[in-house]
């Protein structure tokens, strides 16, 4: 029986989330067929001091595919993820979409390629959720609702009924969006903000009710 190998991408703290996200998928589903042997990162030295931790196997440009190595993506900006996805992808990788097994996934949700959804996330029913999406713990994705690709949601938000929300955009923690409003590609939405009205694309908002600040 052929061992599939698993690589995660990003070694800060997201990924060190990730990694314990990805070992909990293995042990409850393939605990004898799937292992992780690393990460990828530009800093090889970003896992030293942690020393139960597979290493920095190699740099983005260094990568190099091989048969039988799944890429797992735990990069939280949305830029950063869309230029790193976009280079290992044209070196024939594959990515993996971890949704951990705490996660309650309803009916009629599509998944994209490398997306990750993390513990106690709630994805409720006729959802798209793109390539490259980052949903953190314990936030709730409501009917009806669109999140583009290379979006991340962190955690404790809550994305409700109908919302919209374009390509890359980031939600700070504890945010929420009211139903069927549209978020614009790359828009940022600060922590603990409630969005109530459309957001234009590569805005950055805040506060209750959100608004956007200047500059």
């Amino acid at each position: 029986m052929s061992v599939k190998k698993f690589v995660i991408v990003g070694a800060g703290g997201f990924g060190r989330e990730v990694y314990v996200w990805l070992r909990d998928w293995i042990e409850r589903n393939v605990p004898n067929e799937h292992q992780i042997i690393g990460f990828l990162d530009d800093a090889p030295a970003a896992l030293e001091r942690f020393s139960d931790l597979p290493p920095v196997i190699s740099s983005i440009d260094g990568y190099a595919h091989q048969d039988g190595v799944v890429l797992v993506c735990a990069i939280a900006d949305p830029k950063i993820k869309e230029i790193v996805s976009a280079k290992l992808l044209a070196k024939g990788a594959h990515f993996f979409s971890l949704v951990h097994p705490t996660a309650i996934v309803g009916t009629r949700v599509l998944i994209g390629e490398g997306v990750v959804v993390c513990p106690n996330t709630i994805l409720s029913t006729d959802l798209e959720i793109g390539d490259f999406v980052t949903i953190n713990s314990s936030t709730t994705i409501g009917h009806d609702t669109s999140i583009g690709s290379y979006s991340t949601i962190s955690g404790h938000c809550d994305v409700t009924g109908g919302a919209q929300l374009a390509e890359g955009v980031f939600m700070g923690s504890h945010a929420v969006v009211l139903p069927k409003v549209n978020v614009g590609a790359y828009a940022v939405i600060g922590a603990s903000s409630v969005v109530i009205r459309k957001v234009a694309s590569g805005v950055t908002v805040f506060g209750v009710p959100a608004k956007r600040i200047a500059g």
